[in-house]
């Protein structure tokens, strides 16, 4: 895919910068967290472009968020010259439906539209027609590859997990080879950022299950910054020793803060919390820029996470969590 020239994003970036402007703040989230119910939170949502939120009346929260998610797709691929260009930020979506196929097929059950996605790259009811016809002449090869290991692996193991193991792998590699296309540093670089982070996440996890070195090596995604040797020269040193480490990839902090209380407690959240703060930090460098592809994913990426929040948020007044204890689980805003 050839690198478009910058003044063909002018209309672009200046439609999607001015949403830009009405990105909640912490102190904008803390306001709605401070909501007595439900229905007041409304009012609040609606200063920030989220209109009418009728399913809050029914206490529907994820159908609230499946429809701003659909919303920010529509928005953005209404928008942009190309689809093409931000089709890496669709493809976990994707690879989510693909799982939800493949389990629903071995559990002899039909998947249904409560657990599929809609805002793929691939329509979730293409999808499932494909996977369950093993018609893959519309499929990425990465992904068409990916299906028959994991249908092969399954059907000698009879262990799900193998399917998500197979999957994770190739929807990272297909989303950097999609960044690759594009030739942007910024969007190649999230995309690094994001394989560094989950493989840092399934690190600690896999540390704290004391399971061996050789599960990590079987789950690892590769293309991240961190490699594997890295992982392996730190699997037996303190969550401190393995911060000072990561301080060249911009996660000694979520290791040394959320390490330390992981090893008080055994409470990921800090650390997880931590480690999408820091994908967010690098997200920022996005505000940086005025033209062309990386301010319309900086926003997507900023508005992704802000809708997160808003489940975080909602959640906590529907189950009458005090605006302290909800604000301990927000990630870091892009403003």
């Amino acid at each position: 895919m050839a690198k478009r020239k910058i003044e063909e994003y002018t209309f672009a970036d200046a439609y999607i910068g001015s949403f830009t402007r009405n990105l909640m703040s912490r102190k904008d989230m803390m306001r709605l967290a401070s909501c007595r119910d439900l229905k007041a939170a409304e009012a609040v949502l609606q200063e920030f472009g989220y209109g009418e939120a009728k399913e809050l009346y029914d206490d529907d929260i994820e159908w609230f968020i499946r429809r701003e998610q659909n919303k920010l797709f529509n928005l953005i691929y209404d928008t942009v010259p190309e689809r093409k260009e931000l089709s890496m930020c669709l493809f976990p979506y994707d690879y989510h439906n693909v799982k939800v196929c493949l389990k629903s097929e071995f559990l002899g059950i039909t998947p249904t539209e409560d657990h599929l996605m809609s805002n793929g790259d691939i329509d979730w009811k293409h999808m499932v027609a494909m996977v369950r016809d093993r018609n893959f002449t519309f499929m990425p090869t990465v992904m068409k590859e990916a299906i028959i290991e994991a249908t092969d692996l399954f059907g000698r193991s009879g262990d799900p997990q193998e399917i998500d193991i197979i999957l994770d792998k190739a929807c990272y590699k297909q989303m950097l080879q999609a960044a690759e296309e594009t030739g942007e540093d910024f969007l190649i670089g999230i995309v690094k950022r994001q394989i560094d982070i989950l493989n840092l996440k399934t690190f600690v996890r896999l540390r704290q299950m004391k399971k061996p070195w050789s599960f990590f090596q079987k789950v690892y995604l590769a293309g991240g910054n961190i490699s594997e040797s890295f992982f392996f020269s730190a699997w037996e040193e303190n969550y401190s020793q393995i911060a000072d480490k990561l301080t060249p990839y911009g996660l000694s902090e979520a290791m040394a803060k959320g390490g330390a209380k992981l090893s008080e407690t055994g409470d990921f959240a800090l650390f997880e919390k931590l480690c999408e703060d820091a994908l967010m930090e690098f997200n920022k460098k996005a505000k940086y820029e005025s033209f062309g592809i990386v301010p319309i994913a900086g926003y997507w990426y900023a508005k992704e996470l802000e809708i997160d929040n808003l489940r975080i948020i909602l959640t906590g007044i529907l189950i009458g969590s005090t605006p302290e204890q909800i604000a301990e689980k927000l990630r870091e805003p892009y403003v």
